[in-house]
């Protein structure tokens, strides 16, 4: 249901919005703890080369974030302001454009797949296994893009609860299909780590199915789809590219970063290799959280600057950061406390699970300071104002490589020392966004 956060006790609004958001969040963190310990299950190998096609599936994730981010502020302010035209003919060419740019998108990502992880200096088991994964999943591209586009207008609309509705639907049926196809459980076959591409890939393919039958039924107040999927308004993709490819670039970084570090990594044998995708999986949980309150944030601020109120954007915005340091510093105190317990959920193998411990006792320093990242990041983008997070986030993360390597090597702190770049890091970014967002002028009601 469509929602004004223009007026109305802002913690509610905020609570609201985030705690659906939160849920499908956390949705996604079930289906990766699940999916990371069917396949650790299977051995390291498997594990890392799931894990390491799992960075490339980030890049396009943070392509994605590009159309997320510029049709949430356009759409937000659209949608704020009453005039639901101009939200109608926005959304039509957004929607066309992206299914024409995900379907190139897949058709290079086929291509080159069996390519894309041979600079890892992988061993070549784990590099062919994960560009196989890589393969199926470019043929999801297309319906991942809808579904998260469709997602995004209905969170600019102050709905949050029909995106949480298709993301359980997608997690619950991968994880199904998971079982079956990883294992090969009744009557499917043993397919191990292509079993989990191909649920995967058929699991948000059927989401997004259903985002579009959402759609249809009138659960926007305004018409998404175009009655000519080449009619559209590219000064609006202009628009949106403008203010989405700041955080597409720095979120496209990041997993340019891991990709570099686990190079790095790989100097220390595949088991410290595994450990990445185990810590990454497990530090989601508070990920998915500060993502959900991203979210929240982003509509808040973009209804209510689109309604030209810029001082309640601006509380809504130091009620996230609150409510999100609560979150995160308890997140960070179970990372710390329940290291080893949390890995061996993930994967059976030893020498993983000790690695992979150190990796989420350091980096629960830094939990709070992720949370600063994500809201301010969130709030900028609401407001359309997506260079602060961009130049704040890509040097930030950019120092990780050359710290973990010095760290790791010179200093000779082996794993521990790439992951004490990325809490050094992630604690300077969530200082300097915080001290960027205090004194710089980004309450102006134009997008």
């Amino acid at each position: 249901m469509a929602r004004d956060l223009t007026k109305g006790p802002i913690p509610r609004h905020v609570v609201t919005l985030a705690i659906p958001a939160v849920l499908s969040m956390f949705a996604v963190v079930a289906n990766n703890f699940i999916d990371t310990a069917l396949v650790g299950h299977l051995g390291y190998a498997e594990l890392a080369a799931v894990g390491s096609a799992g960075f490339i599936i980030w890049i396009i994730f943070s392509l994605m974030d590009i159309f997320s981010v510029g049709a949430l502020a356009i759409i937000s302010r659209d949608y704020g302001a009453g005039d639901l035209e101009s939200a109608s003919r926005n959304s039509r060419s957004i929607y066309g454009f992206s299914i024409i740019f995900s379907t190139a998108l897949a058709g290079l990502g086929i291509i080159f797949s069996k390519h894309l992880l041979g600079l890892l200096n992988l061993a070549p088991e784990v590099s062919r296994m994960g560009g196989n994964y890589l393969l199926i999943i470019f043929f999801a591209i297309p319906a991942l893009f809808i579904g998260e586009v469709i997602s995004t207008l209905f969170r600019a609309v102050g709905d949050a609860k029909t995106p949480m509705i298709v993301m359980i639907v997608a997690v619950g049926l991968n994880i199904v299909l998971d079982i079956l196809l990883i294992y090969g459980v009744w009557i499917f076959p043993r397919l191990e780590t292509v079993g989990a591409a191909v649920a995967t890939a058929i699991a948000h393919s059927a989401a997004g199915g259903l985002a579009i039958y959402l759609a249809k039924r009138g659960k926007i107040p305004f018409e998404i789809f175009p009655k000519n999927l080449f009619d559209i308004d590219f000064d609006i993709i202009k628009k949106m590219f403008k203010i989405g490819i700041p955080i597409g670039a720095a979120h496209v970084n990041f997993a340019f970063v891991y990709l570099a570090m686990t190079r790095i990594m790989a100097e220390f044998g595949t088991p410290a290799v595994a450990s990445i995708p185990v810590g990454n999986r497990a530090e989601s949980i508070s990920y998915m959280t500060c993502f959900g309150f991203y979210m929240a944030v982003s509509a808040m601020v973009g209804q209510n600057l689109g309604a030209k109120n810029p001082g309640r954007a601006s509380k809504s915005v130091w009620i996230s950061v609150g409510l999100t340091s609560v979150a995160t510093f308890i997140f960070g105190l179970i990372f710390f406390l329940f290291d080893l317990e949390l890995a061996s959920i993930l994967t059976d193998q030893s020498e993983v699970i000790g690695i992979a411990a150190g990796y989420l006792r350091i980096l629960a320093l830094s939990q709070i300071f992720m949370g600063f990242e994500f809201v301010f990041e969130g709030a900028f983008s609401g407001a359309g104002d997506t260079m602060p997070a961009m130049l704040v986030s890509v040097p930030g993360t950019l120092i990780r490589i050359p710290l973990a390597y010095y760290l790791a090597i010179p200093v000779g702190l082996g794993p521990d020392g790439i992951f004490w770049a990325i809490t050094i890091s992630t604690i300077l970014k969530g200082l300097a966004i915080l001290i960027w967002f205090r004194f710089a002028k980004w309450r102006s009601p134009e997008a």
